[in-house]
């Protein structure tokens, strides 16, 4: 009976606070992360990162923009769902919710990839990998399953390995986050240590195996994280009044850069966390946004799934045209970059108005419609 009073009151302290609304600097950090991916990815063709100095480091560490994303996925789910239960019929609204917001674009992404490789196929462009394109891994990727270690190989639109280590950290959300909420500070100060040692222990075994924290590992390098940022939510209400939102993301953000210069993965990944823990904490006090009065940068932050979700699209484009071309893109890594850049955007900004902004206004109008018919009263 304690036990449960307990609970209670601690789920409802916690709602309490947290005010729903949209915020800002978290969705250009998304914007943020997904810049730092795209310019890792560009710096593998064009091998630009020397001429930065000893800031090339970061560019070559922009891989753990991903890290980025599952710390951020874990805190805005329990953000956005703060008393979620454990019950079937609430977890499946859930997961319809997150399907309908990550599988639309996957599915297109996958159809113009197809539909480029049936097209070079027919002018007699064989792809260098044909088994990256095979009818097994399609099936993975339409199921989501490539990075659950289904696959070992980089395939279709091979970014998505982390919406598949998502999708698995969305299947499992409604029941880790009903355990993680109703901890004190004691079960907090427990679990914090653990999900870093879940890093630390991914990293030691990623460098001892060999084996790639993607499509052979994903979820593996998700949990932790994501598990990690879902525990800010009810942490924040448990720090001290004095502390300052801001200061703790500056912090976080300087040392987040110092990390990836030192090549240190864990310490970047500790840092990011702290970004968005402060953040976090900044919109949570009244804070006004820091990183939204950059021009532009919400609106990146609202489209880049789908400008992540492109530019794999556009790196096997620029690869054929390059090659068919007889030309090396580290030999004019500016073109490269630019022309790459504007081809990702076109696809990305396509992506968003035809594909993902539409799915969602369906999905808002079918739920919308479905609390309606049930809020009517049945007849007697």
């Amino acid at each position: 009976m304690f036990a449960a009073t307990h609970r209670h009151a601690a789920d409802s302290s916690l709602s309490v606070w947290v005010f729903m609304k949209h915020i800002d600097d978290l969705t250009c950090c998304r914007a943020l992360f997904a810049g730092w991916v795209f310019a890792y990815h560009l710096n593998l063709h064009a091998n630009y990162a020397p001429a930065l100095g000893p800031f090339g480091a970061v560019v070559r560490h922009g891989s753990l923009g991903v890290d980025g994303f599952f710390i951020l996925s874990g805190l805005v789910l329990a953000y956005a769902h703060p008393t979620l239960s454990a019950g079937f019929a609430d977890a499946r609204r859930f997961w319809a919710k997150r399907l309908v917001r990550i599988y639309p674009v996957h599915l297109a992404m996958i159809l113009v990839l197809a539909l480029m490789i049936g097209s070079a196929w027919l002018l007699g462009v064989r792809p260098r990998e044909p088994d990256r394109f095979s009818l097994v891994e399609l099936f993975r990727h339409l199921t989501l399953i490539q990075a659950w270690g289904a696959s070992d190989r980089w395939a279709w639109n091979y970014p998505s390995w982390s919406i598949s280590a998502e999708w698995a950290g969305y299947l499992a959300f409604p029941y880790l986050w009903v355990l993680l909420r109703r901890q004190n500070g004691i079960g907090l100060a427990v679990v914090l240590p653990l999900t870093f040692l879940g890093v630390v222990a991914t990293r030691v075994w990623e460098a001892r195996t060999g084996v790639s924290l993607t499509y052979d590992g994903g979820v593996l390098r998700l949990f932790p994280e994501f598990i990690a940022g879902a525990a800010i939510l009810p942490l924040l209400p448990r720090l001290p009044a004095l502390l300052r939102g801001h200061p703790v993301a500056l912090a976080g953000g300087v040392a987040a850069i110092l990390a990836a210069m030192a090549d240190s993965r864990v310490a970047t990944i500790t840092a990011l966390w702290f970004v968005l823990g402060g953040l976090f904490l900044a919109a949570r006090q009244g804070i006004r946004p820091v990183l939204a009065r950059v021009p532009g940068l919400r609106w990146l932050g609202e489209i880049s799934y789908s400008f992540y979700m492109s530019f794999a699209l556009t790196e096997t484009l620029q690869a054929s045209l390059w090659r068919s071309l007889g030309l090396e893109a580290a030999e004019r890594p500016l073109l490269y970059v630019v022309s790459s850049t504007v081809l990702t955007f076109g696809l990305a900004v396509l992506a968003y108005r035809l594909v993902e902004r539409p799915a969602m206004r369906a999905y808002a109008a079918y739920a919308s419609r479905q609390s309606a018919r049930a809020a009517v009263p049945a007849r007697g």
